[in-house]
């Protein structure tokens, strides 16, 4: 049975009008294709669809027990379309979200804000994982989109830049840097300095300033948690250096911010990471951007100028 929409359309044109020639005309056809229609699709059923003479036409018994079977067709292809429509318009269907922690606790809670109140309807995952993590969910397609740090070793993927984040120095109240708003590189060096570990995207800009400035980093402590970094700054064991947004979410109680001098500072660039062998779902770009405008709108952060 291969009923097609022109005859499910030419039918409930007819069965609307009683009328051959106003429902060519609705449907935009010849009488003579309509007609056409009409009859193949009688031959399709089984039985004739309207009584017709040379001047009436009238739904037969058949005709009128198809008429809620062919609206019903039509009302599901018209609601499917729309559906459609919808996902392409990035207002329904899911989205996969891989998310770095120091972006997670950064600057995702004020985006998921805004992104949920004007896209209620996607269904919508995050994953908190590190770098690495976050480049292999998007490989193996887990995931649509990542929230990370820019990497120079991903080829096979694409990197959008989102926006540079300056790096600031935490210290406690009564360290010699408190207040600092012009440090140098020299000034960090001899400090003792706590990181969190080599898989941690910030450790490893540290470690390429420190090289850059001649020098090798031994940090005091090395710990896998933001929140064991706090700790022991507040403590005075050492001073931290991190993206400015984590400082956002932080309980800042004990702690000053201390900030480089405009040529001396590192920024922390993230980036949104898709794969390129492989089409994005139309929620993507539609969440991209609305990470681009956050920033636009000044999240306090530096955006990519170029």
């Amino acid at each position: 049975m291969n009923i097609t929409l022109n005859q499910i359309e030419a039918f409930l044109a007819v069965a609307r009008t009683l009328s051959f020639s106003q429902a060519a005309e609705q449907v935009h056809l010849s009488q003579p294709a309509l007609s056409a229609n009409i009859r193949r699709l009688e031959e399709i059923v089984g039985a004739r669809l309207f009584d017709r003479d040379t001047r009436t036409v009238a739904l037969s018994v058949v005709g009128a027990e198809f008429v809620p079977i062919a609206t019903g067709l039509m009302d599901n292809i018209d609601h499917g379309l729309a559906h459609i429509q919808d996902i392409l318009a990035g207002k329904q269907g899911r989205l996969n979200i891989a998310v770095a922690p120091s972006v997670a606790a950064g600057v995702l809670p004020e985006i998921l804000v805004r992104y949920i109140a004007d896209y209620p309807q996607i269904d919508l995952r995050i994953h908190d994982v590190l770098s690495q993590g976050c480049v292999d969910m998007v490989r193996s397609g887990a995931v649509d989109v990542a929230l990370m740090p820019m990497r120079s070793d991903v080829e096979d993927l694409s990197q959008q830049l989102l926006f540079r984040d300056p790096i600031v120095v935490l210290c406690a109240p009564h360290h010699p840097l408190a207040g600092r708003r012009n440090l140098q590189w020299k000034d960090i060096i001899p400090c003792r300095l706590i990181v969190r570990s080599t898989d941690s995207s910030v450790r490893q800009l540290l470690d390429a300033q420190y090289l850059l400035h001649g020098a090798v980093l031994r940090p005091a402590f090395e710990v896998a948690h933001v929140g064991t970094v706090l700790g022991l700054i507040v403590a005075g064991l050492g001073i931290g250096i991190l993206p400015s947004s984590v400082m956002r979410t932080v309980n800042m109680e004990g702690l000053v911010t201390c900030h480089f001098a405009k040529r001396s500072t590192p920024y922390w660039s993230i980036c949104a990471c898709t794969a390129k062998n492989r089409s994005n779902p139309p929620a993507v770009e539609f969440f991209v951007q609305q990470c681009l405008e956050r920033f636009r709108a000044g999240m306090g952060l530096k955006q990519n100028k170029s």
